[in-house]
């Protein structure tokens, strides 16, 4: 945050110090040039266009920083760089949070714990499972990281920061290649060796009563703020395009 500051002091000190470089400097006619009268008369005039208002309690310039600060995909912790998990509420549309889709959302979480730890009971579960993709026989022969979270901290997070659990989704997701589920562990498995989190950049902003509107990239965030001043996920959605 101070790194950031610096650096848009700096820029905007840079900004004015160019603007200001030309004030003060008079453009002067040479003496074989002639100078042109003076029009006082317009044959057409164009009417000034009027600006845009400002959309009713929109967000300050400011307050999108902070918006956007929060939604960085990627955070720094004392011993390394990790993704924010809830740019997860940014990999998929939905019109509502039950409609979200759980294989995208759990992609690149960043809240899950390593898989089994060693040859056993629960990796000879996964090879059982319907859609495990890999043709190993011993956990040390994995290609890729096995990520696993655990339905009750995905359900924690959902409430928190969404106001549902995984029960409350439209569409619970079959297990296959792209995310298992093991009912005797209660956790959902996936397998990604990258980082790829969603991304929402804020460029406008307004609010409407409880709602805290946001337009970014042709797209639509919703927010809800609570009795508490919490803010809980209500939709994503590409903004419709005229035509």
């Amino acid at each position: 945050m101070r790194r950031r500051r610096r650096c848009c002091t700096w820029t905007l000190a840079l900004l004015l110090a160019l603007l200001f470089a030309g004030c003060g400097r008079v453009e002067t006619v040479p003496e074989d040039r002639e100078v042109p009268p003076l029009e006082t008369e317009q044959e057409e005039t164009e009417e000034p266009v009027p600006e845009t208002p400002a959309a009713p309690n929109a967000l300050t310039a400011e307050e999108i920083i902070r918006v956007n600060e929060a939604f960085a995909p990627f955070f720094e912790r004392g011993d390394g760089l990790y993704t924010n998990p809830t740019c997860s509420f940014f990999t998929a549309y939905y019109k509502r949070p039950e409609d979200l889709d759980l294989v995208e959302f759990l992609r690149y979480f960043g809240l899950g714990s390593g898989g089994p730890a060693e040859d056993g009971p629960e990796f000879e579960a996964l090879k059982a499972a319907e859609g495990w993709p890999f043709h190993v026989d011993h956990l040390d022969q994995m290609p890729v990281p096995i990520h696993k979270y655990s339905r009750a901290d995905v359900d924690a997070y959902l409430e928190e920061h969404a106001g549902i659990t995984t029960a409350d989704l439209t569409t619970f997701p079959a297990s296959s290649a792209d995310l298992l589920y093991l009912p005797e562990y209660d956790a959902f498995y996936n397998f990604t060796s990258d980082a790829g989190p969603g991304v929402f950049i804020c460029e406008n902003g307004w609010r409407e009563g409880d709602l805290l509107i946001l337009t970014g990239g042709g797209e639509e965030l919703t927010l809800e703020e609570t009795e508490a001043g919490r803010y809980l996920f209500r939709s994503f959605l590409p903004l419709e395009r005229e035509t």
